[in-house]
């Protein structure tokens, strides 16, 4: 039996991007896919309403619309999205993640179709080239990317834009970082991911929420996830810095310690009584069907 293929995404405010978005992917499922999918939205208790019934289209068999009771972030959004698909579903299916305002790049399905026509079992994410942003958010970008690395020794250039069989789903639902951020998470638990590599595109409209508060959110719920890694490497960081520092200038060497501690309460904070808190979110949700 072919597996249910379902996209999900997640939407704050961005409907009129969606509909281009689904636009675009309506049309790849008919010239290119040949086949139907099943639609999953999780409104991130957006302000502006909309007449979800205007998001019909010839490929779409059934819209299922999630909308939470408060706003909590599309990585949260998320999470709360791939639940409800394994609840419901429960095994059989692939679902393709993307976000609903144009900067993932819709042609990658057909890539990421034939990457699973070969390797039906592996996940695909999308690896990120170009990004058609400000100049300021590329060298913040690569900062954080640096850090990435160097406090985790991985490498994680993908975003939500991803295709996932229903067992790899299980296994990230039960990591409870995937409340905090779904890259990571991923990266984490499933070894074997294939990838595509796209640039990452301009929003088809309006201006992107993401600020420079924002971005340093982001990456902190990214260490967050990987803490255990960040807190190993940090010991590690820390006796080096204590041989090469110490004997020098022991207020350096004091400076890393205490920036270092506090990222790591940080990352244990940021996860401390997550489960609970998806839980308690995920009861409030209310389900839509059109």
């Amino acid at each position: 039996m072919k597996p249910e293929i379902l996209i999900l995404t997640p939407v704050y405010n961005d409907w009129q991007n969606l509909h281009e978005l689904l636009d675009q992917i309506n049309r790849i499922f008919t010239e290119n896919i040949k086949d139907n999918f099943n639609l999953v939205v999780v409104d991130d208790n957006s302000t502006e309403k909309i007449d979800i019934n205007n998001f019909k289209f010839s490929k779409i068999k059934k819209i299922k619309l999630i909308k939470l009771s408060k706003n909590v972030g599309s990585q949260r959004a998320i999470a709360i999205g791939l639940k409800y698909i394994k609840n419901f579903y429960i095994k059989n299916y692939k679902t393709i993640i993307i976000d609903s305002d144009g900067q993932d790049n819709p042609l990658g399905i057909i890539q990421m179709f034939k990457k699973n026509d070969k390797n039906p079992d592996q996940s695909i994410v999308a690896k990120r080239n170009q990004r058609k942003e400000p100049l300021w958010f590329k060298i913040f970008y690569e900062i954080y990317n640096f850090g990435l690395t160097f406090l985790t020794l991985k490498r994680i250039r993908y975003g939500n834009f991803s295709f996932l069989n229903d067992n790899d789903v299980n296994k990230i639902l039960l990591d409870d970082g995937l409340w905090n951020a779904f890259p990571p998470t991923v990266s984490k638990n499933l070894k074997n991911i294939n990838h595509i590599i796209l640039d990452r595109e301009k929003r088809f409209s309006g201006d992107s929420k993401m600020n420079f508060f924002g971005l340093i959110y982001h990456a902190l719920r990214i260490f967050s996830v990987l803490r255990f890694r960040v807190f190993f490497l940090s010991l590690f960081y820390l006796a080096a810095s204590y041989v090469v520092f110490f004997s020098q200038s022991a207020l350096l060497f004091y400076l890393v310690l205490f920036l270092l501690i506090l990222l790591n309460l940080n990352n244990f904070m940021l996860t401390y009584s997550c489960k609970d808190k998806f839980e308690k979110e995920f009861q409030n949700i209310e389900i839509f069907e059109f």
